[in-house]
């Protein structure tokens, strides 16, 4: 009896959908002959009209896209409001790494993980872009999101951060440029290759105030709507993803030139 009222209600809403009637009626208002005779005719004429049904999954398909295209939408919109919330803890956080021209007119943020492919491969035009633009300033994300060795790599670079600022620099070319995978290990061994105590290290590792960037990267991420990684902030423009250096270039040249007004 579930299966006929499923059956009966799944074909007049069907109909009412391609134009067939106002309303879908309710299979409770018939009774076990009226059912099967309806769900004769309605499956005959769906029979020989196929067309009908492909129609229905076209529509219904729509109707799905175009509520996943309302969602981004309004993320997206969230994504902005919440760059304009955050813009002193993005651009100006205490104890941030930043790289480049620490007074330059234009600031490019990057949420990065020691594991992530694409980081990597944007790494190298991150270098020519820092070489080549003396006015732009770079503030680096620790976001380990491809599990915990990327978080035991990340915990490591706030450590480098806080005992030997002047050296991280270094770490972070040498970490970015190393084959094989980020965990603890590698990075400290990248670190004592530097010159940096790894048992100074060990003890910043363990202060769990070591974990306060990175859990300040995990909600700043969250809310811009960012999934993955790289993700940039450049003015007020969230990047979700890897984009060439000429891409950098083109965005950073036209942000000077509108300054603050969108153009």
């Amino acid at each position: 009896m579930r299966r006929k009222f499923s059956t009966i209600s799944f074909l007049f809403a069907t109909l009412a959908l391609i134009g067939f009637a106002s309303a879908p009626a309710r299979a409770a208002e018939f009774n076990d002959t009226q059912k099967q005779e309806i769900e004769k005719i309605i499956s005959d004429y769906l029979l020989e009209n196929p067309d009908l049904i492909r129609q229905v999954f076209t529509i219904i398909s729509q109707q799905e896209a175009d509520k996943q295209q309302q969602a981004e939408l309004q993320r997206a919109e969230l994504a902005k409001q919440a760059l304009v919330e955050n813009q002193e803890e993005l651009f100006n956080a205490k104890d941030q790494i930043v790289l480049g021209n620490p007074k330059g007119d234009v600031t490019l943020v990057e949420f990065l993980d020691y594991n992530c492919g694409y980081c990597k491969q944007a790494f190298g035009g991150m270098l020519e872009l820092m070489d080549q633009d003396k006015k732009l300033r770079v503030v680096l994300k620790e976001w380990p999101i491809l599990g915990p060795q990327s978080q035991e790599a990340a915990l490591v670079a706030v450590a480098v951060t806080k005992l030997a600022p002047d050296q991280y620099w270094d770490f972070h070319k040498a970490m970015m440029t190393m084959r094989g995978t980020a965990n603890k290990e590698t990075a400290l061994r990248t670190a004592e290759k530097l010159g940096i105590s790894r048992e100074e290290l060990e003890k910043l590792y363990e202060d769990k105030a070591s974990r306060k960037p990175i859990q300040d990267a995990y909600r700043l991420a969250d809310a811009l709507n960012l999934n993955g990684t790289p993700g940039y902030v450049l003015g007020d423009e969230i990047i979700p993803g890897y984009i060439s250096q000429e891409a950098f270039e083109s965005k950073i040249s036209n942000l000077r030139s509108c300054g603050s007004t969108n153009c």
